[in-house]
């Protein structure tokens, strides 16, 4: 295997590495020997999926993601192939990761350009199923791992909904459009009453209750969790789940608090997850 030149290492940790970031905290539990091409999974990943989010055109989301499409599948030693994809071949990700499992990254976040709110909580947790099992199967490829279908659908839905609650303490209005129609009915609001400061305490409750819904999600998946070949099997991506499931619980008690200062990791959670890790073993 060859070694991962410095200026790929550096970019795929630009992208993957957000500060304060649920895989900021945890990369730093991933041996070395598997850390450069977690990394670059990682960086694919965020590179690809933030796509839909940006503020160009939709032509332009579109023309993107076509492009890396054709880059997924292209040939490895092409001098002009991404930064990322360079690490992954270079560390021997790329030859693990099936050419149909890292397509549907972008069949994932062409799914989400212009996407409808959902109208319930059912109908979000099929879409947030859908998207996270494409990166958790992802992630298992690198061990040659194997998850349970009723672990991968929880747990697939749970770590995409975590996303989703946390974008909010960053003041993503736009993902208010993505909240089901029928949770707004629930708490009598409407979207653009939510835009409004004066609707902080309405939104909070959605969070938390979305938050709960997810822990809900989360312990379900993790409680009857079959990997195989192995409990130990990709320790990261367990000891991520269990952060998100722990962050999830701060948000579901504290929405309010979450929303006006989100939240950041310290010596408690270190010592959680070594704890975790240690549990793994």
């Amino acid at each position: 295997m060859a070694a991962v030149p410095t200026v790929e290492v550096d970019h795929c940790r630009e992208l993957a590495l957000l500060p304060g970031s649920v895989f900021e905290f945890t990369s730093r539990f991933i041996p070395p020997s598997k850390l450069d091409s977690t990394l670059a999974l990682y960086a694919l990943k965020q590179a690809i999926s933030s796509i839909p989010y940006g503020h160009a055109d939709d032509s332009v989301k579109w023309a993107k993601l076509k492009w890396w499409g054709e880059e997924l599948v292209g040939e490895p030693d092409a001098s002009v192939r991404h930064p990322v994809l360079r690490a992954l071949w270079m560390t021997g990700a790329r030859a693990r990761l099936a050419d149909a499992l890292l397509l549907r990254l972008v069949g994932d976040a062409i799914s989400q350009i212009d996407a409808a709110p959902d109208s319930d909580q059912d109908a979000m947790f099929q879409r947030l199923a859908a998207l996270g099992a494409t990166e958790i199967q992802l992630e298992l490829a690198l061990d040659g791992a194997e998850i349970d279908d009723r672990s991968l659908d929880l747990l697939a839905a749970a770590t995409s909904a975590f996303r989703f609650v946390s974008s909010f303490s960053n003041g993503h209005q736009s993902q208010l459009q993505r909240l089901p129609l029928n949770l707004l009915a629930q708490h009598n609001v409407s979207l653009s009453q939510l835009e409004q400061e004066t609707n902080s305490a309405a939104l909070a409750q959605i969070v938390s209750q979305l938050a709960g819904e997810a822990t809900g999600w989360f312990e379900k998946g993790m409680s009857d969790l079959s990997l195989k070949p192995g409990s130990s099997t990709c320790a990261h991506l367990q000891l991520r789940w269990a952060m998100e499931l722990r962050r999830l619980n701060v948000i579901r008690h504290d929405a309010n608090g979450f929303l006006e200062k989100g939240k950041s990791f310290g010596p408690g959670d270190a010592l959680y997850a070594w704890r975790f890790l240690r549990r793994l073993k």
